[in-house]
C-alpha cells in the first residue's frame, strides 16, 4: 500500500487523548496518513506500521490491538482464497464516543424538505438524511446487529449510511431494491464480502456500494428465477 499524499490529517481527540500511548498515537497518525479520506480505510500491514513508526512488529500488533480495543478504530481479518492471511482492513473512528458517525459523513444541521421521489414500499416517503438514516435502522432490525454482532456493526454502520447515498442516485427499479432492504440482506452482504481481497481499490466507498447493490440485484435475480419444487 502506497501513501499518496505529502500530509495526513489527525484528529485532536486522538493526539489529545490521556488514555493512549505515544506509541499508539504514532500508530494511528500511520494509518491516517494510509487511510482513504471518505470511509477512513486502509490496509497497511503490520510490517509497513512498524517500519514508518519505527518501532518492532510486535509492538505495532499490540498497539494495533489496544487502538481496537479502546475504541479508537475496528479491524476487519482479510484472507486469500486459499486461506492464507492478508493484510488487515482497518476502520478509523474520531473517538469511541462518535462510532455511531462512522464512517465521516457531513450531516445537515437542519432536516432537507421532503423530496419527490419514488414512493417507498410501505408508502412513505424519504426526508433528511437523519430521518432516513433512522428508517433504514428500524429497518434491518440494528439491534440485533449490536447485540449479536457488534464486531461487524461498523459495517453495518457503513451500509446504513450508504443505503440513503445509493437511493439517491439509483433508477427507479434499484430504489424498489434499497427500499425492500432487511436484516438477511445485510447479513448475507457480510458473508459475501468476507474474506475479500481490497488491495488496489482506491475509493472504498464507492466500491463497496457498487458491490452492495449488485449483491442486491443478484439476489433479486435468483428469487426471480428459482423453481418452484414440485409437490
Amino acid at each position: 500500500m502506497k501513501l499518496t499524499r505529502p500530509f495526513a490529517m489527525v484528529e485532536k481527540d486522538v493526539l489529545f487523548s490521556p488514555e493512549l500511548t505515544a506509541l499508539e498515537k504514532l500508530v494511528y497518525c500511520v494509518l491516517c496518513a494510509f487511510s482513504d479520506n471518505n470511509t477512513r480505510s486502509c490496509y497497511p500491514s503490520y510490517n509497513t506500521i512498524a517500519e514508518k513508526v519505527g518501532c518492532s512488529k510486535k509492538t505495532a500488533i499490540q498497539c494495533v490491538a489496544s487502538l481496537c480495543e479502546k475504541g479508537w478504530m475496528q479491524k476487519m481479518e482479510q484472507r486469500t482464497k486459499k486461506g492464507g492471511h492478508r493484510s488487515n482492513l482497518y476502520f478509523l473512528v474520531l473517538s469511541p464516543e462518535k462510532q455511531y458517525l462512522y464512517p465521516a459523513h457531513a450531516k445537515p444541521e437542519s432536516p432537507s424538505p421532503p423530496e419527490k421521489s419514488d414512493s417507498s414500499s410501505d408508502g412513505e416517503s424519504y426526508f433528511g438524511y437523519a430521518e432516513r438514516l433512522e428508517d433504514v435502522k428500524n429497518r434491518i432490525e440494528y439491534d440485533y446487529f449490536a447485540e449479536h454482532m457488534p464486531d461487524q456493526l461498523y459495517m453495518v454502520d457503513f451500509l446504513c449510511q450508504c443505503i440513503p447515498e445509493l437511493y439517491d442516485t439509483s433508477f427507479p427499479e434499484d430504489r424498489k431494491l434499497l427500499n425492500q432492504v432487511s436484516s438477511l440482506d445485510i447479513i448475507g452482504f457480510l458473508h459475501h464480502t468476507a474474506g475479500q481481497n481490497y488491495s488496489g481499490v482506491k475509493n472504498m466507498k464507492a466500491y463497496l456500494k457498487t458491490m452492495f447493490l449488485e449483491y442486491l440485484r443478484n439476489e433479486q435475480l435468483l428469487v426471480a428465477t428459482a423453481v418452484p419444487p414440485k409437490i
